[in-house]
C-alpha cells in the first residue's frame, strides 16, 4: 500500500511504470512514520475529463459495473467534465443507468452536440457565399455578394456576437443529458461533480453523500475542506486572498445542471447559471476540467482509500502540434493541467508532512494557524488502480460527431478496464 505522500508524488507522474522505494538515507529524520489511523475501505472511482472521449470512460464503466445487480462496486465517485456525465449515471448503480450511460454515448454523433450558434452560423454561410462570389464574375458575383450581406445582417451587429460565451448551441448536449432524467434520491453511491464557478473564480464540486454514514460521512469531509483561516502578516492587514464556500449540496434542481455546467468547455458551449442553496445568488459555471480534471483529492477528503481512476489518455500521450484554434486551445488546457497537478503534488506532500513534523514553536500565531490549516490530521496507506488507454485512441477530444471513433473508443474502454494497473509499494 502507498503512503499519502507516496501516492500523492505517484499521481503526479501517472506515466511511470511503479513508485521505486525511497531509500534509507533520504528519508526524513521523522521516520519510522507513526501507524496508519483506521479510516475503513471507502472505494472509490473517480473519472476524468475528457472530451468525447468519454465514451472510452463510458466503455470501461460498462466493464466495472458489469455486476452491479450483485451490489455497488464503488462507495463515491467523482467526476469532471464528460467524466462527470459518466459519473451521474454510474452513481445510480443500477443495470438500467449503465445501459443508458451507453446510450448516451453511442448516441451522441445523432444528438448535433457540434451545431453551431444561429448567429455564429449565419456568419459562417455568409463567408461561404463570399468565397462562392470569387469563382464568378459579374453580374453573377452579385448575387453571391447579396446573399452574403443577408446572411451578416441574420447574425446582428458584432457588438451582440462578441457577448457570445460559446460558439456551440446548447441545446444539443441539454437535450441529450436531459432524455435520461438524474434523480438524486436514485443514487446508490455518494457522488461529486466539480465545475468552474467563474464568478467567484473557484473551483467547485456538488455533492451528495447517501447510504447508513452519509451524514457523519458529509460532517467529516466538510471539517476536512474548511475554509483555511486567512494569513495575516500583522494586526489589521487585510486578507491575501477572499475565500469562498466551494462545496454545494447536490439538490434535484441543480442535479442537471451541475452536469451539464461541468462539461461546458470554455468558448465551445456557454457557462452555465446555478442557484446556490446555501445563499441564494445565481453563479456562472464553465467546465470543471479548468481548474480540476481529475478530483482524487476530493475522493481521498471523503474517505476513500482505494482509488480506481479513469483515464483517456495514453501513457506519455501528448497533443499534437496546434495548427487551429480548437488544437491550440487544447494544447493550452493540456499545459494548463500538467501545472495544475504539479502544484497540488506539491501541497498534498507538505500538507503529508506537516502531519507527522510540526515544531512550530517561534512562528508567530497567524502563521502557526495557517499551517495548522494545512495539516492533514490523519494519515492511511492509499491503494491506486488506473485505467487508461494502452496506446492513444484516434478519437480527438472534441469528436462528438465521430460515429466510428466513439464506438471504437467505447470498446476499448471496456477491454482495458479488465487490465487495470495497480500502484503499490513494494515489498
Amino acid at each position: 500500500m502507498l503512503t499519502r505522500s507516496e501516492f500523492m508524488v505517484l499521481l503526479g507522474a501517472l506515466g511511470a511504470a511503479g513508485a521505486p522505494a525511497v531509500a534509507r538515507a533520504a528519508q526524513p529524520p521523522w521516520y519510522p512514520m507513526p501507524a496508519p489511523l483506521p479510516l475503513g475501505k471507502g472505494r472509490a472511482l473517480v473519472v476524468s475529463g475528457a472530451g468525447a472521449r468519454g465514451s472510452y470512460e463510458a466503455g470501461a464503466i460498462k466493464w466495472l459495473f458489469r455486476n452491479v445487480s450483485a451490489g455497488q462496486p464503488f462507495d463515491l465517485i467523482c467526476g469532471t467534465s464528460a467524466g462527470a456525465i459518466n459519473a451521474a449515471f454510474a452513481a445510480q448503480g443500477t443495470v438500467e443507468s449503465i445501459q443508458r450511460n451507453e446510450q448516451l454515448w453511442k448516441g451522441m454523433p445523432s444528438a448535433g452536440i457540434l451545431t453551431l450558434q444561429p448567429q455564429i452560423q449565419d456568419v459562417v454561410d455568409g463567408a461561404k457565399q463570399l468565397q462562392e462570389s470569387a469563382k464568378h464574375g459579374y453580374p453573377a458575383k452579385l448575387r453571391y455578394i447579396g446573399r452574403a450581406k443577408n446572411e451578416f445582417q441574420k447574425a446582428g451587429p458584432p457588438a451582440d456576437l462578441i457577448k457570445l460565451m460559446g460558439v456551440m448551441d446548447d441545446a444539443g448536449i441539454e437535450t441529450l443529458v436531459h432524455r435520461y432524467p438524474l434523480e438524486l434520491s436514485s443514487l446508490q453511491s455518494s457522488l461529486f461533480v466539480t465545475a468552474t464557478n467563474v464568478t467567484n473564480m473557484t473551483s467547485d464540486s456538488f455533492y451528495q453523500f447517501v447510504g447508513p454514514t452519509a451524514a457523519s460521512s458529509e460532517a467529516r469531509f466538510l471539517e476536512r475542506t474548511t475554509t483555511r483561516r486567512e494569513m495575516l502578516t500583522s494586526e489589521g492587514t487585510p486578507p491575501l486572498t477572499v475565500q469562498h464556500n466551494s462545496h454545494h449540496a447536490l439538490t434535484q434542481d441543480n442535479f442537471s445542471d451541475a452536469v451539464v455546467a461541468s462539461a461546458a468547455m470554455p468558448g465551445v458551449f456557454q457557462p452555465v447559471a446555478i442557484k446556490r442553496r446555501e445563499t441564494g445568488d445565481t453563479n456562472m459555471y464553465v467546465d470543471g476540467g479548468v481548474a480540476n480534471n481529475t478530483p482524487v483529492e476530493l475522493a481521498i477528503d471523503a474517505g476513500a482509500t482505494d482509488i480506481t481512476v479513469i483515464l483517456a489518455t495514453a501513457l506519455g500521450e501528448l497533443p499534437a502540434q496546434p495548427t487551429t484554434l480548437p488544437g491550440m486551445l487544447q494544447a493550452v488546457n493540456a499545459i494548463m493541467q500538467q501545472r495544475i497537478l504539479q502544484n497540488d503534488v506539491t501541497l498534498a506532500v507538505a500538507k503529508n508532512l506537516l502531519a507527522r513534523h510540526h515544531d512550530w514553536s517561534g512562528l508567530n500565531p497567524a502563521m502557526q494557524a495557517f499551517l495548522e490549516s494545512l495539516r492533514d490530521g490523519e494519515w492511511t496507506p492509499i491503494k491506486l488502480r488506473v485505467i487508461r488507454p494502452r496506446k492513444p485512441l484516434k478519437l480527438s477530444v472534441l469528436g462528438f460527431n465521430d460515429q466510428a471513433g466513439i464506438d471504437a473508443a467505447f470498446d476499448i474502454g471496456y477491454q482495458d478496464a479488465q487490465h487495470e494497473w495497480v500502484y503499490s509499494a513494494a515489498g
